[in-house]
């Protein structure tokens, strides 16, 4: 009778486990697509198509690169570290954002009202639920996927959203007044690259003020 209890036991431990699947370390790629009018279709391939995120406990780096131009974002939701360097084979930039600034990188500074939907779907092999979120600043309404079944710390790209319902696997935001759609494609645990957190020298330091008062070419 005790060996039977045991066994009761570690059966309900083993499937309380799963119902939340610790993800550590490893990659998440994400595929993004753009609604450019017809007046910027020809920008289009100078877009990134897709971004990469790489995570270690509660540290992220993300990714997009297209050509010779690449946006790199260090992220420590712990402490607030937020990291931004942009390089192009002009220059390369180094912007660090203290956590009163972080909201000029946001699409919706003031943040969304949700909605959840009787909608449901099957995202990169994970069930998704779909909820609506409403621009509190622009009143504007797209679409949010959230997925219950996996945990993975917040990322530059999901930093936006209220991680309260789920990780979000799908979602649509305005940046520069174009829609931008981000869509997860894949998660690969394992290792990830040494020294992928830390920022290759060369980069000149700017305060968020700085950049922001930079000539357009630049």
């Amino acid at each position: 009778m005790f060996k039977a209890s045991i066994f009761v036991i570690l059966v309900a431990i083993l499937f309380t486990g799963c119902n939340k699947v610790p993800v550590k370390q490893g990659k998440i790629i994400y595929t993004i697509t753009y609604q450019l009018p017809d007046s910027l279709s020809r920008y289009a391939s100078y877009l990134p198509k897709q971004a990469v995120v790489y995570f270690k406990g509660d540290s992220t780096v993300t990714i997009q690169q297209q050509g010779d131009e690449a946006t790199t974002v260090i992220r420590y939701q712990p402490t607030s570290f937020l990291r931004v360097l942009l390089h192009s084979s002009a220059a390369s930039y180094q912007i660090d954002y203290a956590k009163a600034d972080q909201t000029q990188l946001l699409p919706a500074p003031l943040g969304y009202e949700y909605s959840s939907t009787k909608d449901s779907a099957t995202i990169a092999g994970y069930k998704a639920y779909k909820y609506q979120i409403e621009d509190k600043g622009t009143g504007l309404t797209s679409d949010i996927w959230y997925c219950k079944k996996i945990a993975i710390p917040g990322s530059y790209l999901t930093m936006p959203f209220d991680t309260t319902y789920g990780v979000p696997i799908e979602f649509t935001t305005k940046q520069n007044e174009i829609p931008v759609k981000t869509s997860l494609k894949e998660i690969i645990l394992g290792p990830v690259p040494d020294g992928v957190f830390s920022t290759p020298p060369g980069y000149r330091p700017l305060t968020p003020q700085q950049f922001k008062d930079m000539p357009v070419e630049n």
